[in-house]
């Protein structure tokens, strides 16, 4: 049988599941692969939470696709950069943790750094503003090995520094599921984010300020005001998380 007719019965054409194997030869972030197929599948759980919900939405209000896709996790160690995400203001800027202003969320295309790897990396820009990966709506997140499908942050609040506020890995919605998988410290072999800058550090301190799954507030408009940032809003963290995954849609829907 041909690769091509092979790959028909290796493909979700609907999207209903999507594949994560970091340690596929010919696994690829890139925004032109959609992750329905076990020969190209996705390296990140993030670019597949992202194609989750581009494949719940629907033009028009109140009438997306509620519980429609499943995240196949492969064994191997899966790293999600889970920063606290970028804040817009309504005005085409977007706030940092850190008090800065930017406006580098552009639409993303073929050249869009999707490398986690990278501490300017598009995917952790559309977290939740109070840090953790958000799983869009009815979204299922299974593993294939409970122990041999690790999870490990990126990023992991300084537990000495009271500025810096408790956060988590992911921020679930409503109907998610999620199921078989570990979840192990930061990579003692690597480094982390403890703060909101840049800098990294091996991560051999205390990660108690640190969740494994909070709920996304989808009630309560943002209100932030400490030593870093001060900003009031009606919108909710869930309202953001939205506005800023549609940059993603535009771009596929006119393609």
């Amino acid at each position: 049988m041909g690769l091509s007719r092979l790959d028909n019965f290796l493909k979700s054409s609907r999207g209903t599941i999507l594949y994560v194997d970091p340690n596929s030869l010919d696994a690829t972030d890139s925004i032109e692969n959609q992750g329905n197929s076990l020969t190209r599948p996705f390296k990140t759980i993030q670019r597949a939470l992202i194609e989750s919900a581009r494949f719940s939405y629907q033009a028009g209000l109140n009438n997306d696709r509620f519980g429609k896709t499943t995240i196949l996790l492969y064994p191997g160690d899966h790293v999600v950069d889970n920063r606290p995400g970028f804040i817009p203001d309504g005005q085409n800027n977007y706030r940092l943790r850190n008090g800065s202003t930017t406006d580098d969320l552009p639409a993303l295309d073929l050249t869009s750094n999707l490398d986690l790897a990278s501490p300017n990396n598009e995917l952790y820009k559309l977290n939740s503003i109070h840090g953790g990966v958000i799983l869009p709506r009815g979204t299922s997140l299974v593993g294939l090995d409970l122990r041999k499908t690790k999870i490990r942050p990126k990023y992991v609040p300084d537990p000495e520094n009271d500025n810096i506020e408790r956060s988590a890995i992911f921020r679930v919605t409503g109907a998610c599921y999620l199921w078989q998988f570990s979840i192990f410290d930061g990579d003692p072999n690597g480094k982390v984010y403890k703060d909101y800058t840049v800098n990294t550090h091996v991560p051999n301190f205390s990660h108690h300020k640190l969740t494994v799954f909070e709920y996304a507030d989808g009630v309560n408009g943002v209100n932030i005001s400490d030593t870093f940032q001060s900003y009031s809003t009606t919108r909710t963290d869930l309202d953001m998380y939205y506005e800023k995954v549609g940059l993603w849609t535009i771009f596929w829907s006119c393609n």
